[in-house]
């Protein structure tokens, strides 16, 4: 039934020319790109409370999608069934195993978070979202690097993460002590599943003394993901004992804050980043960059401009 529904696909992404692939890949960007940067603008410089809970839920999704992938250790379908031939350009972003999708799942998350928020008062937004998020699984099928199961099954656990994660914020607002215990439970977990990751045993399939997968490729995602979560949680603790930021300001102050911290994240990526690897190799880089990254967006970012904004607007006052 898979391969049979995938070379139909297939055939469709072949014959109808490439207006079709070019906007599935659009879409299958935007499930991973786009929703991460959305979270980012929306924490720095739209609602807070809005942005922490989207990064929350994205990465908590990704953290479980990796581990997943990571244990079941499901090769992609073009390896699976050779006669699928996937479209090129999004072989480069399908990293990692295949079950469950990490695009999908990464949307599902996203748009979920936005329907669990407002769902109940807007109604077509609910629609907006629902649609998004199976429009993003069929460009996974559609572009040829995911099964259904692999789409299906991670709506699913997106949906259960949102649920989880709608309980344990608003237990958190009941008792605001419960975040230290997250976070260090969190952080615990994270670094165990650094060592699974590291120390577990992964198929090793060969083609002509060749192996099919490399489980070191295979793992780098696992490693990312788990130092954006305890680059995520450290910084939560610090930004919520000590910074306590908010977004509200002019319109000019919201753009200049979100046109000044995302060029640092690029120039962070292209830059310092190969600094890292060559300093502590590919598999600690992962953990080391990932986890600066989240922690500069969590923490450092926003201290840096409350600071100044705190500032000026004193300034402003005693001149006035």
């Amino acid at each position: 039934m898979d391969l049979q529904y995938l070379l139909l696909l297939q055939q469709l992404r072949n014959s109808a020319g490439s207006w079709l692939t070019t906007l599935m890949m659009s879409v299958s960007h935007m499930a991973m790109v786009g929703c991460l940067v959305i979270c980012v603008v929306t924490y720095w410089g739209i609602n807070r409370q809005l942005g922490y809970w989207l990064v929350s839920n994205c990465i908590s999704s990704l953290f479980f999608n990796n581990l997943i992938k990571l244990t079941v250790c499901v090769y992609r379908p073009w390896i699976l069934y050779p006669q699928l031939q996937p479209y090129p350009g999004a072989i480069e972003s399908a990293t990692g195993y295949s079950f469950p999708s990490g695009h999908t799942q990464t949307a599902a998350s996203f748009y979920g978070s936005i329907a669990a928020r407002y769902g109940k008062e807007k109604k077509g937004l609910t629609a907006f979202c629902v649609a998004a998020i199976l429009l993003t699984a069929f460009s996974r099928n559609f572009l040829g690097v995911h099964t259904p199961q692999d789409v299906l099954f991670a709506i699913a656990i997106s949906a259960v993460l949102v649920y989880f994660n709608t309980r344990l914020f608003e237990g958190i607002d009941r008792d605001p002590s419960f975040l230290t215990k997250f976070i260090l439970v969190g952080c615990a977990a994270s670094v165990l599943c650094i060592l699974y990751f590291a120390l577990k045993s992964y198929p090793m399939d060969y083609v002509n003394g060749v192996p099919i997968v490399d489980p070191a490729k295979m793992k780098n995602d696992g490693y990312m993901i788990a130092g954006a979560c305890i680059g995520i949680l450290t910084g939560t603790y610090l930004e919520v004992h000590y910074v306590k930021f908010e977004t509200d300001g002019t319109v000019l102050q919201r753009i200049l804050r979100i046109a000044l911290g995302i060029p640092v994240i690029a120039l962070f990526l292209r830059g310092v980043k190969n600094a890292i690897y060559a300093l502590i190799g590919p598999a600690g880089g992962h953990v080391v960059v990932y986890a600066l990254m989240s922690f500069y967006i969590i923490f450092v970012y926003p201290a840096l401009f409350s600071a100044v904004e705190r500032r000026l607007k004193a300034r402003r006052a005693k001149e006035q």
